[in-house]
């Protein structure tokens, strides 16, 4: 009986040879590699030229594909493997089976297309340093394979962040950890595929770009709320915590899902229809008034602390109700939590959230049926709340002058009377 793990040394040119068939599986992330990163391996290379030069760790899972043949799943190590191919093809060594891999993603294929021309460039300057024997002889890599008949010792193995590299995103995580909810293959690779675009149009995890703007600063915001929970803003990987699949019973089947934005994550194919509907209504809700209003004055200084829960409340107002009154519940949003701005000399982002959560605004939404009834009962919080005071002084002043502006554009002849009556009552 194998042993479920094995670390073996072995040099690049028995790594990639036809015993090891090596093969990149669909929970990977695409192929990214910045141009720092390659730099960075051609000047290793170059420095060590001559000497046995150890490239850190692979991980490979071996295993029997569909079609009964042995391989081995580059777990951890895809970017260094096809990046050293790169420098190999350009060589001229063409024979190894690891160099055909297809990359379907055109993000991908960017990527290759623009590193195949530095490593040309690089090489032409100094082709001395770089030659066949030294490259395929002395660097060497801490091999270990994972001889388990199962996907999730190889998905534990590519969820553990090593020391080297760019750190796996919560999206990276989330990816790999769906993907083995998937039996058909096709599928898996389809929706592996149609994610890492996504992550990688939307810069990984940064919070201004879409996937992030969509999951962290609104969903995983609205669901916390629903729940009543406070959070840690500060905490590792709560977003990828907040998405993965919720407990089941294993003998009682899910279904009834209708893509509620609190509603339990089905593990699988269910989650990426999730994530590509929310990201739609993104796309959808970013191109609308009180959106550029929000992004256009209130993105600087701690403005955009109040900006992003706005946001959040009027996005679930957007998916649940859609354009009808939009700039109405933006208004009377923006009152109530700005009350806490006009309050607070010192704000900080935890009490922020805590107050958007105590204001409930996100329950008046999901227990309205209809427009009519969130915009009264959050009209009624708006008419009890004290004046904005009048001697506003730095940051606060300036938000409120922000805030005015908004107003100015959203408040117009359509207006509610009423609605513009609370406003004109509190200047």
């Amino acid at each position: 009986m194998l042993e479920p793990v094995q670390l073996i040394n072995k040099n690049l040119e028995a790594l990639l040879s036809p015993e090891y068939n090596l093969q990149i599986p669909d929970y990977q992330r695409t192929y990214s590699w910045e141009e720092k990163h390659v730099v960075r391996m051609l000047d290793d290379i170059q420095n060590f030229a001559g000497n046995t030069y150890h490239m850190g760790s692979i991980i490979l899972h071996k295993r029997i594909n569909e079609k009964g043949e042995l391989i081995y799943d580059v777990v951890d190590g895809q970017q260094r493997l096809v990046t050293l191919s790169l420098l190999l093809l350009h060589l001229g060594l063409n024979d190894f089976p690891f160099l055909e891999q297809k990359f379907e993603s055109e993000i991908a294929q960017n990527y290759l297309a623009h590193n195949k021309w530095l490593i040309e460039n690089i090489v032409a300057q100094k082709q001395e340093s770089y030659n066949n024997e030294n490259i395929l002889n002395n660097l060497h890599f801490a091999v270990l394979i994972l001889n388990a008949d199962s996907l999730d010792l190889a998905y534990t193995f590519f969820t553990s962040e090593n020391g080297k590299g760019k750190p796996l995103s919560d999206f990276d995580l989330l990816k790999s950890h769906h993907l083995r909810f998937i039996l058909i293959p096709q599928q898996a690779e389809h929706l592996a595929g149609r994610w890492d675009n996504m992550i990688l149009e939307s810069n990984n995890d940064d919070s201004t770009k879409p996937l992030s703007r969509t999951f962290e600063i609104y969903l995983f915001r609205l669901r916390q709320w629903m729940r009543k929970r406070r959070w840690d803003e500060n905490k590792k990987r709560k977003v990828k915590n907040e998405f993965e699949a919720s407990p089941f019973m294993p003998d009682i089947p899910p279904f009834g899902e209708q893509f509620h934005f609190y509603e339990s994550i089905h593990g699988g194919v269910h989650f990426f229809g999730f994530a590509e509907h929310y990201m739609q209504c993104f796309n959808e809700f970013n191109r609308t008034l009180p959106y550029e209003l929000l992004n256009k004055h209130l993105n600087w200084e701690k403005h955009w602390w109040y900006r992003d829960i706005i946001e959040a409340f009027l996005f679930a107002y957007y998916i649940k109700f859609g354009l009808p009154y939009l700039n109405e519940a933006c208004l009377l949003i923006t009152r109530v939590i700005s009350q806490h701005r006009y309050e607070s000399s010192r704000a900080y982002l935890s009490s922020v959230t805590g107050y958007a959560g105590d204001s409930e605004i996100i329950l008046m939404i999901e227990q309205s049926t209809s427009p009519t009834f969130f915009l009264a009962e959050i009209l009624l919080i708006c008419r009890k709340m004290p004046s904005i005071p009048a001697e506003l002084d730095g940051t606060r002043y300036r938000y409120n002058s922000a805030i005015l502006n908004i107003n100015k554009i959203l408040v117009n002849d359509s207006i509610n009377p009423e609605i513009l009556k609370v406003f004109n009552e509190q200047k």
